[in-house]
């Protein structure tokens, strides 16, 4: 005996789950819908079948094949028009020269098929309708038979006053290859609104077979649940791949779990899952191939196909989502939500219940989404962030999006020019930065790779080989997120401007490839961190008496340490190297246990830095940002550099004494940077220079850390973080103006508000969805009062 799949179906109920996807392929537990109705036709022996398709058919074929691999033997019959259910058999004629079966690829049954043909053939029947009992028969075909099973009445999709029957049709039926004769091929022709309905107007052998046993048709979303939550509790006669390893939790192959895994079940959990330290896995969570389920996150009743990340302490409880969807940290999804495929959930999204995002959207961080997202890409920023284009490895920052995205670069910026490219220490790092090369190089840009640096060496390297300009990709062991730093001629991060034509051309993809024969060059140049090294010990050496030697305690990534440790070594210094992973706190103690001068912690870029007195005292931020700049002072005497807005007041006069000039600018790196741009360091971008200023400093005054600390004036700076969606911060920003109307006001770089003897910065961060509150004067309970009255203004006018 033959059979007929009609997988045609878009599934438009099933959006947005269905958007790239046809119906017959949305996935019960781990395997495609219509996998399982082939393994129920293989079981009654039926493996000769006619795949009837038309929405998205290589998706299909491209699974399925010839059916080999599952044991049938598979025919494809495509639709160019629409030829209806009847029309759609029709079209597959050729292959029916038998009694067949046709069932529907989007629904799931354990039906005994073999009963139902068996009655079919005694009844010597020309159409058999499989039907069942159900619940609420409106969105289906109603039935009803005499005694003998000979249908007398049939009414597709009844109103409930048109409600005759809980009896309904399944949408299986056994045929006669004779029925075909009864169609023109190419006519649009359905089983349920014209072949039936004909058949018992001329009183035609129209049986109905009612059985017995599961059966789902997959209508809608909430039916897509419920049909895998009934897989789960054993309802259905069906295999679930995998094994059981506690009573109906099934697991597949190559899964791992953290510590503190609370498992309760019914559960599946798809092939090659990593599921992290303290994931909560509740009842009737359906989890596909490779997901990553990050620390402390919770699912409830979650179906999640293949190929998603969910990021630490996420919650989805009643949620679903399709594949390759990254939710970012401390995010929400509610009941009823579901997200299409290839979606960025940013931090701390909140998504209510019942709402629909629809494939390849963006939101933005802290996002509160209360309806559906259907039109445009995003909801969310632009592609930069402070320090360039950043995401998390191998899941945002791809090879795909660095090809792309270098292609714009280079395109907009640099073609026919010459730029550096370079990398951390890392081999994932490594292998973006070739990829951007190579795409570079496609639209005509010269490439000159500078090996595995860090930024700052990035940076001088641009203006040392008289480049346009400079890519590097940072990526450090410790960090969850991987960058792309953008550099102009100067090796400053490239202009706002720059960034929007990049961003431009990223997006609409206008950019156009070089000829064949007019491709970039390509070279390597390895000297250039030497040159560096050089380059900072001209500004920052000095001769120590023998009794002056400096006992310095690091602890460093390794990439960062590779340059450090020459720089020290020249500076005469004696080195404790401490491992990079060390917690902060214990760099400090092993400073006041070993005696020494100097404890440093520096991030893996190279540019944060974090000191520690031979006291074991941690000096950060602010204080450490005032002794860096006295020490270029010290250093550059008459020099001009910039400050950021939110810098300790203290600064200005502290240059003027010291006969420098600080020109004070917005927050951004290339502002700051900007305002020196004749000198190729900044003590706040550059923790080599300002260990060898700070070191040069404390040999030039004979003073210990702790003693030039001292002698820095009081000062009183409180900085707090309060949480904005991005869609208020205009209007937090227009009321505090209005109250302000009386009061002096400044505006370089948010609004800084003047008070007797203190100042309040607000200034909104262009990362998070956020403001930064900075308050300084010359009393901290001043200062104190006045944060907790602004917090308290711009909570009220949230609300």
């Amino acid at each position: 005996m033959k059979a007929v799949i009609m997988a045609g179906g878009k599934g438009t109920r099933l959006r947005p789950l269905t958007c790239h996807v046809p119906k017959p392929m949305v996935p019960l537990t781990g395997r495609p819908c219509m996998e399982y109705m082939i393994d129920l036709l293989k079981k009654h022996g039926i493996t000769d079948i006619a795949v009837t398709v038309q929405y998205l058919p290589d998706v299909i074929r491209d699974y399925f094949g010839d059916g080999s691999a599952f044991g049938v033997r598979l025919h494809y019959f495509e639709e160019t028009a629409p030829l209806g259910t009847a029309g759609s058999v029709k079209n597959a004629e050729s292959f029916l020269d038998e009694t067949f079966i046709v069932v529907s690829g989007d629904a799931l049954t354990d039906f005994d098929l073999a009963d139902a043909v068996r009655f079919h053939r005694d009844n010597e029947s020309l159409a058999t309708l499989v039907l069942t009992q159900a619940e609420h028969p409106l969105e289906y075909g109603v039935v009803m038979t005499d005694p003998a099973g000979r249908i007398v009445r049939f009414l597709e999709k009844p109103s409930w006053g048109e409600v005759f029957s809980d009896t309904v049709n399944t949408g299986i039926y056994i045929l006669e290859p004779d029925i075909l004769q009864r169609m023109e091929p190419g006519d649009e022709y359905d089983f349920s609104t014209h072949l039936f309905p004909g058949l018992l107007s001329e009183r035609q052998p129209l049986f109905g077979y009612v059985a017995s046993g599961y059966w789902s048709d997959i209508g809608n979303l909430q039916q897509y649940r419920q049909t895998q939550f009934d897989m789960l509790d054993g309802r259905v006669k069906v295999t679930i791949p995998g094994r059981q390893v506690q009573p109906g939790i099934y697991v597949g192959s190559d899964v791992t779990a953290g510590a503190g895994v609370k498992w309760v079940g019914p559960a599946y959990i798809g092939d090659g899952c990593r599921i992290g330290d303290g994931v909560e896995i509740g009842e009737y969570c359906i989890v596909g191939k490779h997901n990553v389920l990050a620390q402390d996150s919770v699912l409830g009743r979650a179906i999640l196909w293949d190929h998603n990340h969910i990021a630490e302490k996420n919650e989805l409880l009643g949620s679903t989502l399709a594949s390759r969807i990254l939710c970012k940290e401390s995010s929400q999804l509610a009941d009823g939500t579901v997200v299409g495929s290839h979606c960025v959930l940013g931090p701390r999204t909140v998504v209510q219940p019942g709402v629909k995002i629809w494939p390849k959207k963006h939101i933005r961080e802290h996002a509160r989404l209360n309806a559906s997202f259907i039109w445009g890409d995003h909801a969310g920023k632009t592609l930069y962030k402070s320090f360039g284009v950043a995401g998390m490895p191998n899941v945002e920052i791809t090879p795909e999006f660095a090809a792309r995205f270098a292609t714009a670069y280079g395109a907009t910026l640099a073609a026919g020019k010459t730029m550096t490219v370079s990398s951390s220490h890392h081999e994932f790092a490594r292998m973006l930065k070739r990829t951007a090369a190579a795409a570079l190089q496609s639209v005509g840009v010269h490439v000159v790779d500078i090996g595995d640096v860090l930024p700052p060496v990035a940076r001088f390297a641009v203006r040392k080989q008289q480049a346009a300009g400079g890519l590097h990709v940072q990526l450090g062991d410790a960090r969850a997120e991987c960058r792309f730093e953008c550099y102009d001629g100067q090796g400053l991060p490239i202009s706002k401007a720059a960034e929007r034509k990049v961003e431009n051309s990223y997006w609409q993809e206008d950019y156009g490839r070089a000829p064949a024969g007019a491709v970039g060059s390509f070279r390597a140049e390895d000297k250039l961190t030497e040159a560096y090294l050089q380059a900072v010990l001209a500004v920052a050496a000095f001769a120590p008496s023998e009794e002056r030697r400096f006992r310095v305690v690091v602890s460093a990534h390794p990439g960062v340490f590779g340059l450090l440790r020459p720089l020290l070594h020249q500076l005469h210094c004696e080195l404790v190297h401490l491992p990079a992973e060390l917690q902060r706190d214990q760099v400090g103690a092993t400073t006041r246990a070993l005696g020494a001068d100097l404890g440093l912690w520096l991030d893996d870029d190279g540019r944060g830095l974090v000191l520690y007195t031979p006291e074991g005292e941690c000096i950060a931020d602010d204080r450490l940002t005032v002794l860096q700049y006295i020490s270029f002072f010290h250093s550059f005497p008459g020099a001009r550099i910039g400050a950021p807005g939110s810098a300790p007041q203290l600064l200005d006069s502290l240059a003027e004494g010291l006969g420098c000039t600080l020109i004070r600018t917005k927050e951004s790196m290339r502002s700051i940077m900007e305002a020196s741009c004749d000198l190729a360091f900044h003590p706040l971008f550059d923790g080599m220079l300002a260990t060898g200023l700070i070191l040069q400093n404390m040999n030039r005054s004979g003073l210990s850390v702790s003693r030039l600390l001292a002698l820095i004036p009081s000062f009183y700076l409180q900085r707090e973080r309060i949480d904005c969606p991005w869609d208020r911060k205009g209007l937090v920003m227009r009321k505090l103006m209005q109250q302000a109307q009386d009061r002096q006001v400044e505006l370089l770089d948010g609004i800084k508000f003047c008070h007797d003897g203190a100042s309040v910065l607000l200034l909104p961060d262009s990362d998070d969805p956020i403001f930064n509150l900075i308050a300084q004067g010359d009393r901290p309970e001043r200062l104190a009062t006045l944060v907790h009255q602004y917090r308290e203004q711009i909570l009220n006018f949230l609300q």
